[in-house]
């Protein structure tokens, strides 16, 4: 099936768990990702990129691999305007202060020339009735969620996982009842003005096309570059 030309246009290419990534951030960056995902925990004041406890590293903190290099990038004609998605593991509340801490040493990188870089947080966020409150931040929405319209206003896109709605690998054919699922979720999103984006979804040629083909406006994958080129020559 070829894609048309104004599903190619709206797609959009989400990184997930960009850190592990044989070059974190800059396969991105050269692929020109609308989205970078990063998953923090809070140790000893600093954050740390790990996809669990287990896995942290005390060099692999969220500024070395992610803020210093957007400070770079802002030096560059390379700078475009892209979303950091920052999934916190831990609590907001005691997560939030050294992440605020850290964005105003770099404040100064995160817009140049009309182009701008918004930080979106993920995994444990405040209540969804205070998403307003925090002037810095946007929020990665969940379905079947009663957003406040000035909180509705923090929500850069809706999110969930595939799972929830299908069991099906990326091959074969997915039967008409899951796809009506999916395409349900997608729509209630568009319904209120947000693009939508499936994590844990097959991450095949065959799910992407399927997911542009129901209105999905972000693929989310680990393979940046092939996603990027599938878009493109598709």
């Amino acid at each position: 099936m070829i894609l048309s030309f104004m599903v190619q246009a709206q797609v959009k290419i989400h990184s997930h768990n960009d850190y592990t990534h044989p070059k974190p951030f800059y396969d991105a960056i050269e692929n020109k990702a609308f989205s970078i995902e990063a998953d923090v925990f809070l140790v000893k004041h600093t954050l740390i990129v790990a996809h669990s406890r287990k896995e942290i590293k005390g060099k692999n903190t969220l500024e070395k691999l992610y803020l210093k290099p957007i400070r770079a990038l802002s030096k560059k004609d390379k700078y475009y305007t892209f979303q950091l998605m920052i999934d916190f593991k831990d609590n907001f509340d005691l997560t939030y202060p050294v992440l605020l801490k850290a964005l105003k040493k770099y404040k100064n990188s995160f817009e140049k020339n009309g182009m701008k870089i918004s930080v979106v947080i993920s995994g444990n966020r405040p209540a969804d009735s205070t998403f307003h409150q925090y002037k810095e931040l946007f929020f990665d929405g969940l379905p079947n969620h009663q957003y406040p319209s000035e909180d509705l206003n923090k929500v850069v896109m809706i999110s969930d996982n595939f799972a929830t709605y299908s069991k099906w690998k990326g091959v074969g054919e997915i039967s008409d009842q899951d796809k009506e699922k999916l395409q349900k979720v997608i729509n209630d999103a568009h319904q209120i003005g947000k693009p939508f984006r499936f994590w844990n979804a097959p991450d095949y040629e065959a799910c992407w096309e399927l997911l542009c083909s129901l209105g999905a406006d972000i693929i989310n994958t680990d393979q940046v570059a092939t996603a990027t080129n599938y878009f493109k020559t598709n």
